[in-house]
């Protein structure tokens, strides 16, 4: 079957001319040309956020096959799973036969995105460098579904929304905690720390050179943040790093954030930048 899969998408390949003579093509953020012959109908998204994004362009009901943790909105649960951030079964997305395939540059699942470029298939791939460029994803998306006038009224209704809730620096020290397990924060080049900074915040952290860095119990402490961030998942208990910096910052704080609101580069991601900014407005 994966034979016969494989000669299918050859035969789709070249019965739709050269991919250079194709009508619908963009760059996407690794550099590559994505070239279609007409818009995608049949997509593969090997991301939660570009399948939110695709929802909210009107084309969820386009999407074949995502990965786990593709779960917003409440539709795109029923999707088939054909994989994780981390391992794709190519096999299942042969099967599928995809005319597009959107994937996001930092996830784990390169070697077969690799395999599935070498059967011809159509590969879009996605990196936000900026919260700006959630916008720029959009309007690519659109035109390879052919809805540019779509992309292009979110992409504007993005960045109008974000450019309200820029905030004038404050002298409002905070840290951001990802993870209960670990003490590791973002710095100021990180998608959070640029909403950090966007909503005013003095992030704690700004200047370290990594991007996700492991820090110190120690170093928060000694920073004496007044504000603290940490992620957690609606219906879930704070964790135990939440009740220790009740105890030893007992003026600072603690605010909890839905993770799925400002990990994922997608409209929705607002949603959580407005809750910072919000909460560093408070004095």
């Amino acid at each position: 079957m994966l034979g016969l899969a494989i000669f299918g998408a050859f035969t789709f390949l070249s019965a739709n001319e050269a991919i250079a003579d194709a009508d619908v093509s963009v760059e996407d953020d690794a550099g590559f040309q994505v070239s279609l012959a007409r818009p995608a109908q049949r997509i593969i998204s090997l991301s939660p956020h570009l399948t939110e994004i695709l929802f909210e362009l009107g084309a969820g009901d386009l999407i074949v096959g995502t990965v786990s943790f593709s779960d917003y909105p409440i539709a795109a649960r029923s999707i088939p799973r054909i994989g994780d951030a981390f391992s794709v079964n190519v096999e299942s997305v042969v099967e599928l036969a995809p005319d597009l395939i959107v994937a996001w540059q930092t996830g784990g699942a390169n070697r077969a995105l690799k395999k599935l470029r070498s059967l011809g298939y159509p590969i879009y791939i996605n990196e936000a460098p900026s919260l700006e460029s959630i916008a720029s994803t959009v309007r690519q998306l659109a035109r390879l579904l052919g809805d540019e006038i779509k992309g292009e009224q979110l992409a504007e209704a993005f960045l109008a929304r974000l450019a309200q809730l820029r905030q004038a620096k404050s002298s409002e020290l905070v840290f951001f905690q990802i993870s209960d397990e670990n003490l590791y924060t973002v710095n100021s080049t990180h998608l959070i720390g640029q909403a950090l900074a966007l909503c005013g915040g003095a992030n704690i952290f700004a200047d370290v050179s990594t991007q996700v860095p492991l820090v110190s119990q120690e170093s928060v402490l000694s920073a004496n943040p007044k504000i603290i961030f940490y992620t957690l998942n609606p219906g879930e208990n704070p964790g135990h790093w939440a009740e220790r910096w009740a105890t030893m910052l007992s003026e600072t704080r603690l605010i909890p954030i839905d993770p799925n609101l400002i990990s994922r580069p997608s409209l929705r991601m607002l949603d959580g930048v407005e809750l910072i900014c919000s909460s560093i407005a408070v004095k």
